[in-house]
């Protein structure tokens, strides 16, 4: 990347490009992982298929839910505040549409994980590959405009609260701790409690899935492990 933009703003506060960069953070870095895990089953290392059939399952719904909330909220909302934004926000909706068909080759692939592998190796190269494109994407057109949101909406519910809090563990996994403070100022106290449970269950996961549950301290939307 040439770019690289920082989790924080200038001023070293958190916003909602904040939240959102982790996000980002985190698609790129299970991406990498997948690999990394499926190199080791191409070896002969079979103790982890199960689990990585269930990791790409929370994956594929997060990435997912992401463009979903792209599609519905974000891009229509800065299409109108923005028209400049327009041919960016239409050729990242057409990328969206081409990673659903992608999404539902993994989920053939991963079902069959057991005896054919090469399938799932390509893809998540094809997915990384076009992930790498679309997240460098929205971090130079979009990401800018995300700035001065300093309010994140709070949850509606107890199902919402606890669905933030399994978010938050998952994009907080491998960023900074200084900037994870950052981020959670912008939260309200009942999520802000639920944190901690939550981030240690996900770490339990990570051991479980990838074989460790370090992750670097991260400062951009790059992973630096």
């Amino acid at each position: 990347m040439a770019n690289v933009p920082n989790l924080l703003n200038d001023d070293d506060t958190a916003s909602m490009a904040t939240a959102f960069l982790t996000s980002h953070h985190g698609l790129r870095r299970d991406i990498r992982l997948f690999a990394g895990a499926l190199g080791r089953v191409l070896a002969g290392n079979m103790s982890t298929v199960q689990a990585l059939r269930d990791e790409w399952k929370h994956y594929r719904d997060t990435l997912h839910g992401h463009h979903m909330m792209e599609d519905t909220v974000l891009f229509p909302s800065l299409k109108e505040q923005h028209p400049e934004l327009t041919t960016v926000i239409d050729g990242l909706t057409v990328d969206h549409r081409k990673i659903d068909p992608m999404l539902e080759e993994g989920d053939r692939a991963f079902a069959e994980l057991a005896t054919q592998v090469r399938p799932v190796v390509r893809v998540v190269g094809s997915l990384g590959g076009l992930l790498h494109s679309h997240l460098e994407t929205e971090e130079t057109h979009i990401v800018p405009f995300l700035r001065e949101a300093k309010a994140f909406p709070p949850p509606a519910n107890e199902a919402e609260l606890e669905m933030y809090a399994q978010g938050f563990a998952w994009s907080s996994h491998g960023i900074a701790e200084d900037v994870l403070d950052k981020i959670y100022e912008l939260l309200t106290p009942e999520l802000r409690a639920k944190l901690p449970a939550a981030r240690a269950a996900f770490a339990k996961r990570c051991e479980a899935v990838w074989g460790t549950s370090i992750a670097g301290a991260a400062r951009t939307p790059i992973p630096d492990l």
